[in-house]
C-alpha cells in the first residue's frame, strides 16, 4: 500500500457504485495500518470502513440470492422489504428505480395481483 492508505469516504464511494470490497481488499488495509501504526489496525479507519463496506455487500448478496432461489410466484413484499433494506445498508441510501430490490418488489407486487 505504500504508506498511502484511502480516505474511507472513498472506500464507501466505491462500494455505492458497484465496486466489490473484498475481503483480501480489507485485509491488506488492515495489514497497511499496522505497518503504519507498529501495533494494529487504526479504530474507525480505512481498513474498518473496508471491513463495513464488505460486510455489507455480502448481506445483500446473501439476501437477494436466497430471495432468487425461490420460485418465482412465492416471491413476497416481504421478501422484497428484506431484499430492500438489505441493499439500502449496502449502498448507504434507498436504492433507486431498476435496483434489485425494486425488480424484486415489482415481482412481489405481480404476485399479489395474481393471488387477488
Amino acid at each position: 500500500m505504500e504508506g498511502e492508505l484511502p480516505p474511507k469516504e472513498e472506500i464507501h464511494q466505491r462500494a455505492v457504485e458497484g465496486h466489490p470490497i473484498t475481503q483480501t481488499e480489507a485485509s491488506a488495509l488492515a495489514a497497511a495500518e499496522t505497518d503504519i501504526t507498529g501495533f494494529g489496525p487504526i479504530k474507525g479507519g480505512p481498513a474498518a470502513q473496508a471491513q463495513r463496506e464488505h460486510d455489507r455487500q455480502q448481506n445483500f448478496l446473501a439476501k437477494a440470492g436466497e430471495v432468487a432461489r425461490k420460485p418465482v410466484d412465492e416471491i413476497t413484499k416481504e421478501d422484497a422489504a428484506q431484499v430492500q433494506r438489505a441493499e439500502a445498508r449496502a449502498l448507504g441510501e434507498p436504492p433507486g428505480k431498476g435496483s434489485t430490490s425494486a425488480e424484486v418488489q415489482s415481482i412481489a407486487d405481480q404476485n399479489e395481483k395474481a393471488k387477488a
